[in-house]
């Protein structure tokens, strides 16, 4: 029978590295689905309503088809290019909600580019000016935890995702996926007493939803971190 191997804290930084460049990509690629879809509904919405006026439906639209254009633009990698048409749209086209996706774009934009301070102000922007209210609001508050994370602000990352959580406590899914990121910031910080908790109440409210196993899994290495 092999030797078990002794995990090593350098063993579980590299792997807590691995797990956070993993949730990089992926929040790169839901948001940028996120946002367009997003801006799309809203547009929609403003459209469809009689009281609203012929003109700012025409607004509407042309910050719509500048906003895919831009989007595009990022689809084919030119980055720059797209920022550049991303804060025209936001000049050319204030108060709409095209404008606002453009705002959480640039944040996205900035996040992949590793210029988290100018991505946290993409995403802040947007949250003062539109709110935290649908498709758009969330992904924005997504976003400023995903920087706090990155920018290492491990405490404040972890509040941000559990608020994010108690926002979608009526879906068990989203609900036990936010606060499964929350464990996961809690463990590169090495905070094995917050990961149990955390893991814990996921357990506990939701021991059916589909991460749960996983916050089973991370509850026992906690236990065994702290000799619980």
């Amino acid at each position: 029978m092999g030797t078990r191997k002794r995990i090593t804290k350098k063993d579980l930084k590299h792997d807590a590295l691995l797990e956070s460049a993993s949730k990089t990509t992926k929040f790169i690629e839901d948001h940028l689905n996120k946002v367009l879809i997003g801006a799309l509904v809203a547009v929609v919405i403003i459209v469809g309503w009689n009281f609203v006026s012929r003109s700012r439906k025409a607004t509407e639209l042309q910050a719509t088809a500048a906003l895919t254009n831009a989007s595009q633009t990022m689809s084919a990698g030119l980055y720059t290019q797209a920022a550049g048409q991303l804060e025209q749209v936001v000049a050319e086209f204030p108060g709409t909600r095209s404008a606002g996706a453009a705002v959480c774009y640039l944040g996205t934009i900035h996040f992949r580019e590793g210029r988290y301070d100018e991505a946290l102000q993409s995403f802040e922007r947007y949250l003062d000016t539109y709110g935290e209210r649908g498709i758009l609001g969330t992904t924005a508050l997504e976003g400023r935890a995903a920087v706090l994370e990155q920018q290492r602000d491990f405490t404040a990352a972890a509040q941000a995702y559990t608020d994010l959580a108690t926002r979608a406590r009526d879906s068990s899914s989203a609900y036990a996926a936010y606060m499964m990121d929350a464990v996961r910031v809690y463990r590169s910080d090495a905070n094995w007493d917050m990961v149990a908790q955390t893991a814990q109440t996921i357990v506990d409210k939701y021991p059916d939803a589909y991460l749960a196993d996983q916050a089973r899994m991370a509850l026992a290495e906690a236990q065994a971190r702290t000799g619980a």
